[in-house]
């Protein structure tokens, strides 16, 4: 019987190893990125959210790079549905613009680009999710946030990996940096 106790504890003590592994693996990577990224600066657009149960946050909307225009989804083909796609931008007078979409991460990126991992949620949709559309905020100032979106003072800033990852890293209101997301 002592045996077996033994086995029990010692598989106990691997899986919990293993999690906690695991975990700190997600924490510390997405602290790299954040401390590591290459940042860019990105105008968003208003989007209602409602939510009980999520505390205080704003919903962020990207415009022209969440919402793509049809001729850039020509060449990825008409079975989308919940697709991963790299959508290249390119810094022009207005910001950020989407230039291609791609299947796979494109091999020649120039220097004034830069390459967002996305997600097209199904075929009919033009809308691509990137993992940085909600900004959890202090408490109480969701609906300040949310009245700046809406005059277009409020920018996201966010950190790029290498392999188009990204984070949010704050929030810029009328060119000064005002949220910054935490490391940890």
């Amino acid at each position: 019987m002592k045996r077996w106790s033994m086995k029990v504890w010692v598989a106990a003590l691997i899986v919990a190893g293993l999690q906690t592994s695991a975990l700190a693996y997600m924490v510390l990577n997405r602290a790299n990125l954040i401390a590591e990224g290459r940042e860019i600066v990105l105008d968003v657009r208003p989007v209602d959210p409602r939510s009980l149960f999520r505390g205080d946050y704003v919903i962020l909307g990207y415009g022209n790079i969440s919402r793509l225009d049809k001729e850039l989804l020509k060449d990825i083909g008409k079975r989308r549905d919940s697709m991963q796609v790299f959508v290249t931008l390119k810094k022009g007078d207005e910001g950020w613009q989407p230039t291609s979409v791609t299947k796979r991460y494109p091999a020649n990126v120039a220097a004034d680009e830069v390459v967002l991992n996305g997600r097209l949620p199904n075929r009919f949709a033009h809308r691509v999710t990137y993992g940085i559309e909600a900004f959890f905020v202090p408490e109480g100032e969701g609906k300040e946030l949310e009245k700046l979106i809406r005059a277009g003072q409020l920018k996201a800033i966010v950190a790029v990996g290498s392999d188009g990852t990204a984070a949010l890293k704050g929030l810029e209101v009328e060119g000064e940096r005002r949220y910054d997301q935490p490391l940890f």
